[in-house]
């Protein structure tokens, strides 16, 4: 392959030397260096980097023509380059590669360098013809060292110079030792790329496609999908509740659509960040057109963050650092709501195109399981940039239904008014009829057949009045509180599902009343947090009841008004936070005591009070195809 390009550029060089010979002759002394520069454009490096643990052994094989366009070097009246000048220059491009090729470590510091050989080409005594210079190459070795083995390396080369036609190119390889690594890029002036190495567990290089597949997989999972460095990263969320759109653009790549104002060339200070991220939102406000439920919606910039080497961040927010403009890259999530809440369709649109990115590759997630690809490209028909999306019925928020209060029917006091009146008779006739007469028995009879005919109406409805018992009310049984506990405490979390806050404020109400409705739905929003997402609220997913036991009626403050009640409950919560395709899981267990009263006619949640809480689970996944 090399000597094929090689061969390749000398014949280009032969043809565009062809083109020069025809153009008017001028005299060596007529020309000056930037005009015979102009004559010379090309110039190829071959790089090929060795890393081991302790260093980086690069080999730089370059053309003699980059002599005569970076040293300086001036045929003389023969159109020869001298040997003393081919001798000096040849030593003067050592200090000019050193410059030139650079190697940064994981930070985006610069690495020192050391020419450690030289292996010249052959210089004749009379010197070399200028049009045969690129018959010569000769190859340099410049070594980098480090303290520790490097899990990144970024590799930059601004082998060029402002009066060049063509750009000047390098063919990078690098290979890692004891593996099977190999890795080739081709970079123009000013670009990088960088590497990842493993030293944990690297591939052996007579590794079989089993073992080459599981290092893949493992490869992924350790840098989160996110395995390129130079290139831009789309994903779009399309949910019931919002539509995002998240990029990862590299530094290098937005420096050449915007100004990015730092004084460091080579880094982005903290307090410079604060400009840029303001200079990104004017670029992006309102220039990617997109319509939720056919009304079109400005973003929200929910993240502009910065983000190092360390792939660790995009499991986390990312820390404010200095971040290298060769291998940094800035993070940003534009977040798109509807009015009420609630996305049933989408149309999302992307016309931001320039020679650094003519196209976006997107991943499309569209509601929890459905993952797909979709190209923004300004080679694109106009309508096929536009990605559509009607949401399922299914997957639309439903209404959270209020809890009728339903109580059980109360005990009655029945009053047998004729029994009792005939009872009172009888004890009177005991009294009214005088005691020592001869009329004793007849006393006694009356009083019997009357308390008799009292005893038995008693017992029988006739007569009776009933009303509700003054000191029984009927009390919520304990599974029935358990029902309206959970349905409610449901209802809250579903809210969530409403997108706006004012949405998810006026879907709680229908669960929550009182002066603590607000307390309570910051206590709600609080408990779904993912910190190490910048607070982003979890998805719910699932909320599961371990314990609901109905707590006896107290005396205490903190004791409902009858019909009022309160349980015990410990649940448990799965929520995911997902950004650029790394799916965040939780699941946090509480222990609570939930108070519930009646307004209205309806059950209301009227107290919430957190008694423990304790992460059960917590893992990071990829989304996959």
């Amino acid at each position: 392959m090399a000597s094929f390009r090689q061969a390749a550029i000398r014949l280009l060089f032969g043809l565009l030397w062809l083109l020069a010979a025809s153009a008017p002759v001028v005299s060596a002394s007529e020309t000056s260096p930037a005009v015979n520069r102009s004559q010379h454009p090309i110039s190829i490096t071959e790089a090929s980097m060795f890393v081991t643990r302790t260093s980086a052994r690069t080999r730089l094989q370059m053309f003699a023509e980059d002599l005569v366009l970076f040293q300086g070097l001036e045929p003389d009246a023969a159109d020869r380059i001298s040997a003393a000048d081919l001798r000096r220059g040849l030593e003067d491009h050592k200090a000019f590669l050193l410059e030139k090729f650079v190697v940064r470590d994981a930070n985006g510091e610069r690495l020192t360098g050391r020419i450690t050989d030289l292996k010249p080409f052959e210089i004749p005594v009379d010197g070399i013809p200028s049009t045969e210079m690129m018959k010569h190459s000769a190859v340099y070795e410049i070594e980098h060292a480090f303290n520790a083995p490097p899990e990144f390396l970024t590799i930059q080369q601004d082998i060029a110079d402002e009066n060049f036609i063509i750009p000047s190119e390098m063919s990078l390889h690098v290979h890692q030792s004891g593996t099977a690594l190999n890795y080739a890029e081709r970079l123009l002036p000013g670009a990088s790329t960088t590497v990842r190495f493993d030293w944990d567990a690297p591939l052996s290089e007579d590794a079989s496609d089993s073992e080459w597949e599981l290092w893949f997989e493992k490869q992924r999972e350790k840098t989160l999908g996110i395995t390129s460095y130079s290139s831009v990263y789309s994903f779009v969320y399309l949910e019931p509740a919002e539509v995002r759109h998240e990029l990862l653009i590299p530094l290098a790549t937005l420096g050449t659509i915007i100004q990015l104002r730092h004084q460091d060339p080579s880094f982005v200070d903290v307090p410079e960040q604060e400009q840029i991220r303001s200079d990104i939102q004017k670029w992006l406000e309102n220039q990617n057109p997109v319509l939720i439920n056919g009304q079109s919606v400005s973003p929200l910039f929910s993240r502009i963050d910065f983000y190092s080497l360390d792939l660790s961040d995009f499991a986390a927010q990312a820390e404010p650092r200095r971040v290298s403009m060769a291998s940094g890259r800035v993070g940003i999530i534009l977040t798109y709501r509807p009015v009420d809440g609630v996305v049933r369709d989408a149309a999302l649109t992307w016309n931001q195109y320039y020679s650094s990115m003519t196209k976006i590759p997107a991943v499309v997630i569209a509601g929890p399981d459905k993952v797909e690809r979709f190209e923004f490209s300004r080679f694109n028909k106009p309508e096929e940039n536009t990605l559509k999306w009607a949401c399922p019925a299914d997957q639309l928020p439903q209404p959270v239904a209020p809890a009728p209060v339903q109580l059980p029917a109360p005990d009655r006091f029945r009053i047998p008014v004729a029994g009792l009146f005939l009872l009172l008779c009888a004890i009177g006739t005991l009294w009214l009829v005088p005691r020592r007469t001869a009329q004793s028995p007849l006393r006694w009879g009356i009083f019997g057949m009357t308390a008799t005919a009292g005893l038995a109406l008693l017992f029988l409805p006739l007569g009776a009045l009933e009303f509700d018992h003054p000191w029984k009310r009927p009390e919520v049984s304990a599974a029935a509180a358990s029902e309206v506990v959970q349905s409610l405490h449901r209802g809250m979390y579903r809210s969530l599902d409403f997108g706006t806050e004012d949405r998810i404020f006026d879907v709680l109400s229908t669960t929550v009343d009182g002066p603590l409705l607000e307390q309570l739905y910051l206590q709600l929003m609080d408990s779904v947090r993912v910190r190490e997402q910048g607070g982003a609220a979890a998805r719910i997913r699932s909320v599961d009841y371990e314990l609901t036991e109905l707590l006896p009626r107290g005396t205490g403050s903190d004791t409902p008004q009858y019909p009022g009640f309160s349980c015990q409950v410990r649940w448990v919560v799965a929520g995911t936070v997902e950004h650029w395709g790394h799916v965040h899981e939780r699941q946090n267990l509480f222990d609570g005591r939930l108070t519930v009263e009646p307004r209205d006619g309806e059950w209301k949640i009227t107290r919430m009070d957190i008694l423990g809480q304790e992460q059960k689970s917590a893992r990071t996944t990829l989304r996959k195809f």
